[in-house]
């Protein structure tokens, strides 16, 4: 039985309201016209700060195909989010999805069995770069925006959908510049949302952890390598403060006053390291970056205090110890929204009538830009989306087109239930 023949027999066997008919028929209708505008947006090349071509070619394509509001929003030419809308006939909450539209480099493409931009299909599955990271999220939202604005979707208040640059660098000229900008705010206190990154189509994301990175340099002193008693070594004594993370590691994780229910231990790193100047000089400086995962209620303040702590205990044991820190720029707040919110509930209830599938309520590991919107404004925005996140970043990456097509026609139901007038 193939997923179409399975998605109907699920369908069949629900009683379906009219509305509920409409939306899912007139995506069916859609679905090939669907298809090779997503493999068209697939092909283009969206490498962050490369994110004005395929910007262009969503935004004029929506508008070819129906779609009223639509803009590009940025704060310069070259830094594009689109940004779509569908109002309602009374007045009402705002549903806001939200997806990026720049995709990870493809690394070795002589490894991938199938180009990276070559938009090839097989097996029922696109394959590509960014198909699960994460266009394959973001352009089925927009799509649903589409099938709301042909039927005329009899809603209060409104949806915005918002495909943004920057993401995958934690820059402040996507997400951040609409929340700055007011494209994204809380009027309404119903207001929700959806990230659109991918969770399989299975689960939901109510908390997702934090992540800082910090840039860390260990001061030494420099001298002739043959003469290292001269000098102060910020190899070694970087080798000290390595040491210092992995106990830090080792205690965050085992920490039973942070365990969270939806999400792994907490987590530190050092993930990065750049150090000596010549083979016969002893290293004056060391620059790590480290990398740490949060809990929902830590705090970057929390993060720097374990940093100052462990520099002070190193100076304390060997007065030449000397480190100065950087937080970067980009900080990602660790969040959850409650576990009863109502858009998980329509959720399950379109995925239930759309594949016959229970949705589970889950953590994340990785951060997305929810993260903000969520801290910035209290609006609700757990994670749902096509795409086995298990294959983000792979040589392997590809979605299932069903699962492109039902997310659409997911998307779509949910507002009807959430905002139906």
């Amino acid at each position: 039985m193939n997923q179409d023949t399975a998605n109907q027999k699920f369908l069949n066997q629900e009683n379906m309201t009219q509305t509920e008919k409409r939306i899912i028929e007139e995506v069916e209708a859609g679905r090939e016209d669907f298809v090779q505008f997503f493999r068209k947006l697939v092909m283009t090349k969206s490498f962050t700060k490369q994110e004005q071509e395929v910007a262009q070619l969503l935004a004029e394509g929506l508008k070819e195909r129906g779609m009223k509001d639509v803009r590009i929003i940025g704060p310069a030419p070259d830094r594009p989010n689109v940004v779509a809308v569908y109002k309602g006939i009374e007045d009402g909450p705002t549903c806001t999805f939200n997806g990026h539209l720049d995709v990870l480099p493809p690394q070795e493409e002589n490894l991938w069995p199938h180009k990276p931009f070559a938009g090839d299909i097989e097996d029922g599955k696109l394959y590509g770069r960014g198909t699960v990271d994460m266009k394959s999220g973001t352009f089925s939202s927009f799509f649903a925006g589409l099938v709301m604005e042909r039927l005329q979707l009899p809603i209060r208040g409104r949806v915005v959908f918002t495909g943004v640059c920057d993401e995958l660098v934690c820059g402040d000229q996507g997400i951040l510049y609409l929340l700055k900008e007011g494209v994204i705010r809380k009027e309404h206190p119903e207001d929700f949302g959806i990230n659109c990154e991918p969770t399989n189509l299975e689960e939901m994301n109510m908390a997702t952890k934090g992540v800082m990175r910090a840039d860390v340099t260990v001061i030494g002193k420099g001298a002739f390598n043959a003469r290292p008693y001269l000098g102060v070594s910020a190899i070694d004594q970087s080798a000290k403060f390595i040491q210092s993370i992995q106990q830090l590691n080792a205690d965050i994780a085992s920490d039973p006053a942070w365990s969270h229910p939806l999400l792994e231990p907490r987590s530190v790193q050092v993930a990065m390291i750049q150090g000596g100047e010549a083979s016969n000089l002893v290293p004056e400086r060391v620059k790590m970056t480290v990398t740490r995962r949060l809990h929902p209620g830590e705090t970057l303040e929390d993060c720097m205090k374990d940093y100052e702590e462990i520099f002070e205990t190193l100076h304390a044991e060997d007065e030449r110890f000397r480190a100065e820190i950087r937080p970067w720029d980009g900080f990602r707040p660790p969040v959850e929204v409650p576990m009863d919110t109502p858009v998980a509930a329509a959720v399950a209830r379109a995925l239930k009538l759309v594949t016959g599938k229970e949705l589970a309520l889950t953590g994340s590991e990785g951060g997305t830009d929810a993260s903000h919107v969520v801290a910035q404004t209290g609006i609700p925005m757990p994670v749902f989306g096509p795409g086995d996140h298990r294959l983000l970043g792979t040589v392997d990456e590809c979605v299932p087109l069903d699962d492109f097509i039902n997310a659409i026609k997911i998307y779509a139901l949910t507002v009807y239930y959430m905002l139906g007038a």
